[in-house]
């Protein structure tokens, strides 16, 4: 029996809890799904709307022929980039999971998504996962997952998730290394230039993610605070603490007050990130305190933020996470302990 499908004028669902976006309501018998459009522009919602129902007059001919898993990656990566406005290093990492996979159908020759099975991917996973870390293998996991649930909305292509019964791996919940403020001050005062130096501050002192801070412009910054698009494309506002704005003034004495990219210098250099923090921290003397890594910084703002007594709120807020929850869980174990006095009644 064939599915009786009706399409309903687009809505936005979760306008109380901030978010914009609009889904199309699809009716399959006498079911409604929500579908996403990954879009806040009403006109483009309507577009799809319109297309939709149109969709429901064409004759045979003209519906869509098998989509081929090269074509239906570059569509997936396109939107991560353009739609979500996810940074240049994540959309890098999605393309090099993505072709990974892909050069492994392409060997099995499996062209298209309707040869993409659940025994295919079990044998993909049993290859490809062998010496990687749980982190790693949940990483792709779940982006496998998601990029197959996209190209079926997107594509309109019926059928189960073929990565929905990979089980990914639980990750041990351990304690984030982090530098002090002493340690994070050595290694920006071992960078290689001033331009690197603020860089590195921008992390340790507010929190910045890499690229979002690689990337700052000018028009990002005020007298006492800086005003950016982050992660998922969020709106980000911290907060210049006097011990940032001291790296910033020297930096801006020497760059100047022209508009554009904040540091044109690293904004061009793709590997910077692993050479310019691994020189800094050999200088200062600081490779027996665990793993270097840009993201390291991060941590230790917020670790740093909640060892002198800040409230896991404000961390929260300044971390830009979803909610305290989430900040709760990564950082909960560096918060003062008062069990000792609890139990006294």
């Amino acid at each position: 029996m064939e599915n009786d499908i009706r399409y309903l004028l687009p809505k936005q669902r979760n306008k109380s809890r901030g978010s914009n976006i609009w889904y199309g309501p699809t009716v399959v018998n006498g079911k409604v799904k929500w579908i996403s459009l990954n879009t806040e522009d009403k006109k483009k919602a309507m577009d799809w709307f319109s297309k939709m129902q149109a969709s429901r007059w064409l004759p045979p001919e003209q519906t869509r022929p098998g989509v081929k898993l090269d074509d239906a990656i570059r569509a997936f990566l396109l939107d991560v980039e353009n739609v979500r406005k996810r940074t240049a290093g994540t959309v890098i990492l999605y393309s090099r999971y993505l072709k990974q996979f892909n050069n492994f159908c392409q060997q099995k020759n499996v062209l298209d998504m309707q040869g993409v099975t659940p025994v295919l991917c079990s044998e993909f996973a049993q290859i490809s996962f062998v010496d990687s870390s749980a982190y790693t293998i949940r990483s792709k996991i779940c982006l496998l997952r998601h990029f197959f649930s996209w190209t079926a909305e997107y594509y309109n292509i019926a059928g189960k998730n073929p990565f929905a019964k990979i089980v990914a791996p639980k990750l041990k919940s351990e304690p984030r290394e982090f530098w002090t403020v002493e340690e994070c001050e050595k290694i920006i005062a071992a960078a290689l230039n001033e331009e690197t130096k603020c860089w590195f501050a921008l992390m340790a002192f507010a929190g910045l993610r890499l690229e979002e801070a690689r990337f700052l412009k000018m028009d990002n910054l005020n007298s006492n605070e800086i005003l950016f698009v982050g992660k998922g494309g969020k709106l980000g506002r911290v907060p210049i603490s006097s011990r940032l704005k001291k790296y910033m003034d020297e930096y801006l004495a020497i760059r100047g007050d022209e508009p554009g990219i904040l540091f044109p210098w690293l904004s061009k250099l793709y590997r910077a990130p692993d050479y310019l923090l691994k020189y800094a921290v050999e200088k200062a003397k600081l490779t027996s305190t665990g793993v270097a890594h840009c993201h390291r910084f991060r941590h230790s703002f917020a670790s740093n933020l909640l060892r002198i007594g800040r409230s896991i709120k404000a961390v929260q807020m300044l971390m830009r996470h979803e909610n305290v929850t989430l900040t709760l869980n990564i950082y909960g174990h560096l918060l003062p302990s008062d069990l000792e006095q609890a139990v006294e009644l």
